[in-house]
């Protein structure tokens, strides 16, 4: 029997028809989606193998019948009787969009007062399997013309759908290899609200666009253009562009998007352009889709109607035709010395957790930008060190350490393995006393005994010479004499 709360018999059976074998999803606001066996499919035969579903593999399952995903709405979404006609009105605008696209909804209805939507089961799973990787330019464009040509039908609609939680989960991998949008019912029309399913069209902060953050806001299609550049951005970096606050920190903190190695100059250009602050600056998502068909970014045609109007305003400006006055420029990004300033002093001088995690916020967001000081802080932060404020901000976290102050949950530890890892691999030589240091405290988590890991002295020793270096280079003697002390001690 599942461990569940949802309506279902003794048998695992959801509305007596689909039998729940196991939950693909429960990270959503406001449903989960599992997977689950459409018991109209089962033939007599098959009967007997329903209660080995759970141990058997994918193709296994799909012999015994149809597999679907079903998006279940927790109980607090339960439906009145006017939410139920507004659910299903809604639901048959979703359900006539045919797109290649988009995951299209093969069913929906309304079980014991709790709505759900049965979906197509997509096995190779969600683009979110693909962060990180490494992409040929063709594959890149492919993966844009998808998603965009997806949203673009969307946008399309009268009135049009705004998706509002793009990003990489949603973004699915269908049985021919294209990239297929799903998540999109009850996403927001221009004249319609949702108040009877709370916060369906919140999002997801980090794919968020600027304007979503201010009060009152209406939905935008431009905001779904911005989520698509931060999708873009984390699928092939790895990491989203503006931190987890997403377009409230670039609002914020006037940060601009990250550089993105191993990208062609088009591709790099559509990705800013799409999360510029202003919506009225980004891409439509035809034209990012008609770019990607030609693999250029803007598209020829883009740049020839710019040199027709360039050359029609200055006809009409020799003719004495007044223009209206060019709007000011855009406030500058503050320096990443004065932010990074700004939150060391919030971190450790107000003393009390809310300025912490403000200051911690302001550090994440410049490590987005590779801002090697946050990024040291960081690893200090959650790591191993005994300056006396770094132990301030543990006690502030909650973080338990050892005696030398190594904490004790390894999660936190393996966060600064991983920023120090990063410094590293950067090697900046601007910031040649903080490579030392890295090194350093690389080394000591090499050659700590405890729960983190076992001792590695050869990578220890390793990690002491590369700090060696640095250290020379910057003429940090406190670094120099620690680390050959230890490296005459193996």
């Amino acid at each position: 029997m599942l461990e569940t709360t949802l309506p279902i018999d003794d048998k695992g059976r959801f509305d007596s028809r689909y039998l729940l074998i196991r939950p693909l999803s429960t990270d959503g606001a406001t449903a989960d989606v599992w997977l689950a066996l459409d018991l109209n499919t089962v033939t007599d035969a098959d009967e007997d193998k329903l209660e080995l579903l759970p141990s058997m593999s994918d193709d296994e399952i799909e012999k015994v019948g149809l597999v679907v995903a079903i998006k279940i709405y927790r109980p607090q979404n339960a439906l009145d009787i006017e939410g139920e006609q507004r659910f299903r009105e809604e639901y048959m605008i979703v359900f006539n969009c045919h797109h290649a696209n988009l995951i299209h909804p093969v069913n929906f209805s309304i079980y014991r007062d709790t709505p759900y939507l049965v979906l197509p089961y997509c096995k190779q799973g969600s683009s979110e399997l693909l962060i990180g990787k490494k992409f040929s330019s063709e594959e890149i464009w492919k993966y844009i013309y998808d998603v965009a040509s997806g949203l673009a039908y969307l946008h399309a609609l009268k009135p049009p759908i705004v998706h509002q939680d793009v990003k990489p989960a949603n973004i699915l991998i269908d049985d021919t290899g294209h990239y297929a949008l799903t998540d999109f019912g009850i996403s927001a029309q221009y004249d319609k609200g949702h108040e009877y399913l709370e916060n369906e069209n919140s999002g997801t902060m980090a794919y968020m666009a600027p304007e979503r953050f201010k009060p009152d806001v209406e939905p935008a299609v431009q905001s779904d253009v911005w989520a698509l550049g931060a999708t873009l951005c984390e699928v092939l970096t790895g990491k989203v562009p503006f931190g987890e606050s997403g377009g409230h920190a670039q609002q914020e903190l006037r940060l601009q998007a990250p550089a993105i190695a191993g990208v062609s100059a088009d591709i790099q250009r559509l990705i800013h352009d799409c999360l510029a602050p202003d919506p009225a600056a980004r891409p439509t998502a035809r034209q990012i889709a008609e770019a990607a068909r030609a693999r250029q970014y803007p598209l020829k045609s883009r740049k020839s109607l710019w040199i027709a109007l360039a050359a029609l305003l200055l006809l009409l400006a020799g003719l004495g035709i007044f223009l209206r006055p060019t709007p000011p420029p855009p406030p500058a990004p503050l320096p990443p010395e004065v932010l990074f300033d700004k939150a060391i002093c919030l971190m450790d001088s107000c003393n009390n957790i809310d300025s912490l995690n403000k200051g911690l916020y302001i550090l994440d967001s410049l490590s987005v930008q590779k801002y090697v000081p946050a990024m040291y802080e960081i690893a200090l932060t959650y790591g191993w060190s005994q300056r006396d404020n770094i132990i301030e901000r543990k006690r502030l976290l909650g973080i338990k350490t050892h005696n030398k102050n190594l904490p004790i949950d390894d999660e936190y530890n393996q966060k600064s393995v991983t920023t120090l890892d990063e410094i590293l691999n950067l090697s900046d030589s601007s910031y040649a006393r903080i490579n030392g240091r890295a090194a350093n405290m690389r080394a000591a988590y090499e050659y700590v005994r405890g729960s983190y890991k076992k001792r590695d002295e050869v990578k220890a020793q390793e990690y002491l010479h590369v700090a060696e270096f640095w250290a020379v280079k910057a003429g940090d003697q406190e670094v120099l004499e620690s680390v050959r002390s230890q490296l005459n001690s193996f």
